[in-house]
């Protein structure tokens, strides 16, 4: 269901039976929006927990394109703040791709209980050298980020990296995610020149990867988790479209009890029944 926090568009989805203090905010990365954690989000709430997806801006507003232009990474991580303060209890930030940056620059100056990266993007200081298929997409859409317009990557460079490893059966659902994005928030991506300082980062973090991922290299997230102190888990057979991949709920359910175990007492209700 839609939830608003001022101007800020949620997916929410609330749980049967409440568990925990703590909402889990999900965070989209480039040329998406909430519908990418759908699945996910379904798996969380049958946890226990309340599930906020947050749209930045230009998603599904009437002027999109007008609100697209003016998009930078900056306000994203202004939205994502203003959601974080409205929490009721510290929440944990669930972010995937270039939201895992917008993610971490949050948990730098906000209270968080939390903080799990899926597939997120390094920055520069650890992946030097872009990998091949980004840097051909970058080649390829350098005229369109020149011009400054939003513009939405073309399905068949979606279905060849970010959906490399989901059957082409189920491409059409994940191609329904797909948004136009912003140019600056593009060139974010590509040139990964956002600095971190992990050194303000206080709350546990979880970094998530799959083996096959021709986006974020795995090799590249464990050094991130190194960076960060922060724990980390390999997934085999799984690519950078990880939520909507084969095995979600069981890749749900390890983040779930990864974020009890780090948090245990702090974030519960009472206590969880069933198995973990």
């Amino acid at each position: 269901m839609e939830k608003w926090i001022g101007d800020i568009l949620l997916d929410a989805s609330p749980p049967e039976k409440p568990k925990f203090k703590s909402p889990l905010i999900l965070i989209h990365g480039i040329w998406t929006s909430s519908r990418c954690w759908r699945p996910w989000a379904t798996h969380f709430s049958n946890l226990g927990w309340e599930c906020w997806a947050v749209n930045f801006r230009g998603r599904f507003e009437e002027k999109s394109f007008e609100a697209l232009k003016r998009l930078s990474l900056d306000d994203c991580l202004d939205d994502l703040k203003q959601v974080i303060r409205s929490a009721p209890f510290p929440p944990v930030l669930l972010a995937h791709g270039l939201g895992g940056v917008i993610a971490q620059k949050a948990a730098e100056e906000e209270g968080v209980s939390a903080l799990i990266l899926l597939s997120a993007l390094p920055p520069r200081e650890i992946m030097a050298t872009l990998p091949r298929a980004l840097k051909l997409l970058r080649l390829k859409y350098s005229p369109l980020l020149f011009l400054r317009r939003p513009f939405r990557i073309e399905e068949k460079d979606f279905r060849e990296n970010w959906l490399a490893s989901l059957p082409a059966s189920q491409h059409l659902e994940a191609l329904n995610c797909l948004v136009a994005d912003s140019s600056h928030l593009i060139g974010e991506f590509f040139d990964s020149g956002v600095r971190l300082d992990p050194n303000s980062i206080r709350c546990p973090v979880l970094v998530v990867g799959g083996r096959e991922d021709r986006v974020a290299p795995v090799a590249s997230l464990r050094e991130l988790a190194k960076r960060l102190g922060a724990d980390f888990r390999e997934h085999a057979n799984h690519g950078h479209w990880m939520m909507g991949e084969g095995g979600g709920e069981e890749i749900v359910r390890e983040i779930h009890r990864w974020i009890v175990k780090k948090s245990g007492e702090e974030i519960l209700l009472g206590e969880i029944e069933g198995p973990e």
